[in-house]
């Protein structure tokens, strides 16, 4: 039982150690402007990514056979993209300004940022956390409904605000559901992928 939680404590330290190693000297400096929130992704992207990935390797032995191809990556996309507009559109709809003003946050760099952080180092930093590691670690200590949940409501309360957060909370237990259908990673990172493309395709067109 130790080693089970010191192996689910362990990456969650790291990933707080990361985040303030980041965090404190870009909120001592304005040279990134509105962007910062994009660049504090990317950075810790670059620091977290490599051993986060050690981590969820670390863990093949516990996962089952991959079951991966050409239609599970479809409806993958398919999924993150409907979710996506569907909850754009229900913002929208609602009118919820706090929600909006937060997104907004996300578009505020230059396009290649925009893009190379919303769909690159988001989805692979974030999914290898969440899901890749956490929601496998904590399969070691609860059953696997009790860990999709926790790992959804880590994954909720990550975005901040209220609204963002029941988003993310819903989109954590799906995240989770993919991870466990088809035992890798690949599946919820390309969910992510395509919720956040189709975030800031919505957004180019105006529509977010």
């Amino acid at each position: 039982m130790k080693i089970r939680i010191r192996r689910l404590v362990i990456p969650i330290l790291f990933c707080l150690a990361v985040a303030c190693l980041i965090e404190i000297p870009l909120s001592e400096t304005t040279i990134f402007g509105d962007a910062v929130i994009l660049w504090d992704t990317l950075f810790r992207a670059i620091l977290a990514v490599p051993i986060l990935f050690y981590f969820y390797q670390e863990d093949r032995v516990f996962r089952g056979a991959e079951r991966w191809g050409f239609k599970d990556a479809a409806v993958c996309i398919l999924i993150g993209a409907v979710l996506s507009a569907a909850a754009a559109f229900l913002t929208a709809a609602l009118g919820m300004p706090d929600a909006r003003a937060a997104e907004q946050t996300l578009f505020a760099g230059d396009l290649w940022l925009q893009a190379l952080v919303l769909l690159v180092a988001s989805p692979l930093l974030e999914e290898l956390f969440f899901r890749g590691v956490l929601y496998g670690r904590l399969k070691e200590l609860f059953p696997d409904w009790s860990a999709c949940l926790i790992s959804a409501a880590a994954f909720g309360l990550f975005h901040g605000n209220m609204v963002q957060g029941i988003y993310g909370f819903v989109m954590g237990v799906v995240l989770a559901l993919a991870m466990e259908r088809c035992q890798t990673v690949k599946a919820p990172v390309l969910i992510h992928f395509a919720a956040n493309g189709a975030a800031l395709v919505l957004n180019l067109a105006g529509f977010a």
